[in-house]
């Protein structure tokens, strides 16, 4: 085979690894967990929770927790939530998540948080996280950075996991904590209806093993072709 053979070759296996990369990132993205539904459009009721007020007689935090499961969707690219900022007007929110930690409630500091959004009136707001890979099998929380955080209208009313994701529900908490940021003594709460929609994507080595193992399929079509071809060689041999 020549050089040039060679490098065209190349260029084609580099080209179906991105394909096969790109098509697991993208196809796969789906909604695995929550209750607004599998593709996380439900409607918000009209009952809502203030939070961040810091006032003491007030459940100043909320944490929805769920467990993974065996669920190769792990790492998380937004979460969806109904909430309230300000009307008018727009208030900054970010939503964390946090491990579970000893006597599961969230842990002392969050493993990751959200990018900026602009909450204003009541509605699902989307805030989008880089990086946030989870662990399979494995409890978390998520928590709003402050607003008023609504209920669904629907059914269930306990957050499931969606598109048979394997993840699902472990508990609703509340503090009356009065610090600028989450912390308890976690209580159970008193509802477990706040909405919240999670979307992931398979983790980034699930990816890179799909694309090998694209890889590898076509390593075997082009054995299979060589193999064909020595025999028709043999055939053609024999027969002259």
């Amino acid at each position: 085979m020549t050089r040039k053979s060679l490098f065209i070759r190349s260029l084609g296996v580099a080209a179906t690894l991105a394909a096969v990369t790109f098509c697991s990132l993208n196809a796969r993205a789906e909604i695995v967990f929550g209750n607004l539904g599998a593709s996380g459009t439900g409607a918000l009721g009209t009952t809502n929770t203030d939070i961040g007020t810091q006032d003491p007689v007030d459940i100043n935090w909320l944490a929805q927790g769920f467990n993974t499961g065996t669920s190769s969707n792990l790492t998380v690219t937004s979460v969806r939530l109904g909430l309230f900022g300000s009307n008018p007007g727009t208030i900054p929110l970010t939503v964390s998540i946090f491990a579970s930690g000893t006597g599961g409630v969230p842990a002392a500091l969050p493993l990751y948080t959200s990018s900026v959004t602009q909450v204003g009136s009541a509605a699902r707001y989307a805030f989008t996280f880089s990086n946030a890979v989870l662990e399979p099998n494995t409890s978390y929380f998520i928590v709003p950075n402050g607003g008023s955080w609504y209920w669904n209208t629907g059914s269930p009313a306990a957050p499931i996991g969606q598109n048979a994701s394997g993840y699902s529900f472990v508990s609703t908490l509340e503090s009356y904590y009065q610090g600028t940021t989450p912390a308890g003594p976690w209580e159970t709460g008193s509802s477990v209806r706040y909405s919240v929609s999670v979307e992931a994507v398979p983790e980034p080595s699930t990816i890179v093993m799909a694309g090998l193992g694209g890889l590898g399929l076509l390593a075997m079509e082009r054995n299979r072709r060589r193999r064909k071809a020595a025999e028709a060689a043999e055939a053609d041999d024999y027969l002259g």
